[in-house]
């Protein structure tokens, strides 16, 4: 308890000589971001000895100038959301400059800074905004005070005859509800494709991704995935359908999740089809569903083998799929109007989407499954899978 106290008086220290501007000296401006893609960071800490940037890949070296400002600038990037922090003689702190952040369960997070640029998460100029509301309730199933996230669209009309179609949009794990908002920017691609004409107008909803009280320490219990469907299923929608204008028709509502966001759709869809019609997928970590992590498949590579991303098994125990959804087969395709799967070749839970995927086709299950090459296990790419499966949702059949 002294260490983490004694942390906590330098983290205070260090932000408060960052923030301090010094007698005359001007107020420092961090990050700042160039026409050419450049991000150039500035902390204040003149007592400082060894100051870097860290969370942008390898650590960028910062040098301080006769006014103890600390800088560095990175190379050109690509039009991007990027996380990243200060590390100050050891000790990790967040942009004191910058009011943009990241927040993780339990944790401060991270600063977050934007290089625009013509994205599908970008704000367009001249696109109306939809709204984002935050709701909290107390979670019987989970035993905790929780909360969920409501984007409605630009026009939402609470009277309108024809009730909105819904999208429950899951985080992945170490997140929280709101993370799709704060780095997903999953409110902005809606607008964006929705102001196109290229996606339907619909609600969509943020919930918190554990079935219990434990939070991200506790998610790879067995009954965490079971019990998280329940806080879907029996407390949030029916809350969603109370207050909002959104539909009870299954043919108008999707469940999608970015990791273990994305092992928790596809259990909560496929094993609610009298709820869910349309399911989505990305890098999902299927390791996560109870049971998954049993012996591997004869022949399978060992554990962890895979390219890059992010660690994990790359194969489950085969028994998992049929135990887990032991209704599932070509039966279920008249139910279906999508199942979207999607992972990067580079993310080490390729193998386990790969093994969904051939679990699946054996079952005679139909399914839209992709590949993107030499991409791990990133917000990059969760944010284009958005902007690719959205405009596919509430579609008539046919189209």
């Amino acid at each position: 308890m002294k260490f983490k106290t004694a942390i906590l008086i330098l983290s205070a220290a260090w932000t408060a000589a960052a923030q301090a501007p010094g007698r005359g000296a001007p107020p420092v401006k961090s990050p700042e971001v160039s026409a050419d893609g450049k991000i150039t960071f500035r902390l204040r800490a003149p007592n400082a000895k060894e100051v870097f940037v860290t969370g942008m890949g390898p650590r960028l070296a910062m040098q301080k100038d006769e006014q103890g400002v600390w800088s560095a600038t990175t190379d050109t990037l690509k039009p991007d959301i990027y996380t990243y922090s200060f590390s100050a003689d050891g000790i990790t702190l967040n942009d004191p400059a910058n009011p943009l952040f990241k927040t993780s369960y339990g944790s401060a997070g991270s600063s977050l800074v934007h290089v625009p640029g013509a994205v599908s998460w970008e704000p367009a100029p001249g696109v109306a905004r939809g709204a984002v509301t935050r709701h909290f309730y107390h979670s019987a199933v989970a035993g905790d005070d929780r909360d969920y996230w409501v984007y409605t669209p630009a026009g939402y009309d609470p009277k309108r005859k024809e009730a909105y179609p819904v999208l429950y949009l899951l985080h992945g794990l170490g997140d929280e509800a709101g993370s799709w908002i704060a780095t997903g920017a999953a409110n902005v691609i809606l607008d964006n494709l929705i102001a196109q004409g290229k996606a339907k107008p619909m609600i969509m909803v943020n919930p918190l991704g554990y079935g219990n009280s434990g939070g991200p320490g506790a998610a790879m219990g067995p009954d965490m995935i079971p019990a998280y469907a329940r806080t879907v299923v029996e407390e949030v929608m029916p809350q969603v359908e109370k207050a909002y204008n959104v539909t009870r028709d299954r043919e108008q509502r999707a469940i999608a999740g970015l990791s273990m966001g994305g092992a928790e759709a596809t259990f909560v869809g496929l094993n609610h089809l009298d709820k869910f019609a349309w399911i989505g997928s990305f890098s999902g970590a299927y390791v996560m569903w109870p049971g998954a992590r049993g012996a591997a498949a004869p022949g399978a590579p060992p554990a962890g083998a895979g390219r890059g991303g992010r660690g994990g098994p790359s194969t489950i125990d085969p028994q998992a799929m049929p135990r887990n959804f032991p209704q599932l087969d070509a039966k279920a395709n008249s139910q279906i109007r999508l199942l979207w799967v999607a992972c990067g070749n580079a993310d080490n839970l390729v193998g386990v989407n790969r093994q969904f995927h051939d679990w699946l086709n054996a079952q005679d299950v139909k399914l839209t499954y992709l590949e993107i090459p030499d991409i791990g296990h990133v917000w990059p790419l969760w944010r284009q899978n958005l902007t690719d499966l959205a405009p596919l949702l509430f579609q008539a059949k046919g189209k």
